[in-house]
């Protein structure tokens, strides 16, 4: 009995794909439809469209092409239980880590809502509790920052994000200043060699900086001269340190925005 035949715009009635789609199967080896010598058309039988029905059921599974062409070379139940096993390991720590991503997401958006209300503006805040993971000399040491990727999972870590800069200052002014490598904690179970930042009041702001608004000027002394004698003025007297966290970068003419949160604990 001879069988049906369909062309290429057939298939993408019969099965939703599209025409690179099916040339992507073909190139990857999991169809081999037959050429009409007069045009040179793809003509695709039963069994190739039942191929790729059978091609779609595994990549929805999460396997490759690779491992779909695997499976029509030949393979046992326990070997296939085997492979879908470890498919399904791959997405659930592909779906931990979009969770992860999605958190970042909606952190950063609801940053771009508090710019609205805290940019220039100073208020009363409690300092999010941080893990000291690492510290290095400067921002632009990057050949320091191979190390600082020891301690991190790049899987899911930015380094921007994880960095926070940590200022001590007096009444004559700066004296100096430490980066950290830094991990938000909501509950910490102390260990001798593990240090974290607490502080329970702060003169909080955000501050624009980068060279769209700045240029290459240092602008810490004029934000600090300002935040300090808000707090003077509210009856405040800071404990000597501030801490500097990049939250957001945007570009504005080929030049970056640079938002900074900054924490000034006060007693």
């Amino acid at each position: 009995m001879e069988r049906d035949t369909y062309r290429t715009s057939q298939l993408f009635k019969i099965l939703g794909v599209s025409r690179d789609a099916l040339r992507y199967y073909e190139k990857q080896g999991i169809v081999k439809p037959k050429h009409e010598q007069s045009n040179n058309y793809r003509q695709y039988n039963d069994y190739d469209i039942y191929t790729l029905l059978v091609a779609d059921f595994y990549i929805k599974r999460n396997l490759s092409m690779k491992e779909v062409r695997q499976v029509q070379e030949g393979s046992s139940i326990e070997e296939l239980g085997n492979l879908l096993e470890v498919k399904a390991e791959q997405l659930e720590e592909t779906i931990r880590n979009k969770k992860i991503m999605l958190e970042k997401i909606k952190e950063t958006k609801a940053f771009c809502e508090e710019l609205k209300v805290h940019l220039n503006q100073f208020s009363l805040k409690k300092f999010p509790t941080f893990k000291v993971i690492d510290e290095f000399s400067d921002f632009f040491s990057f050949l320091e920052y191979p190390s600082i990727l020891e301690n991190m999972d790049m899987r899911k870590d930015d380094i921007l994000s994880k960095i926070m800069r940590k200022f001590n200052f007096d009444e004559n002014g700066f004296i100096d200043s430490t980066m950290y490598i830094v991990a938000k904690q909501e509950t910490i179970n102390k260990e001798k060699s593990e240090s974290f930042l607490q502080y329970s009041k702060c003169i909080y702001t955000i501050v624009e900086d980068g060279r769209y608004q700045n240029g290459d000027s240092d602008i810490k002394y004029k934000v600090f001269e300002s935040t300090l004698k808000w707090g003077s003025e509210q009856g405040l007297k800071p404990k000597g340190v501030a801490f500097v966290t990049t939250r957001l970068v945007t570009y504005l003419d080929n030049k970056e925005r640079v938002f900074l949160e900054i924490y000034i604990p006060v007693e």
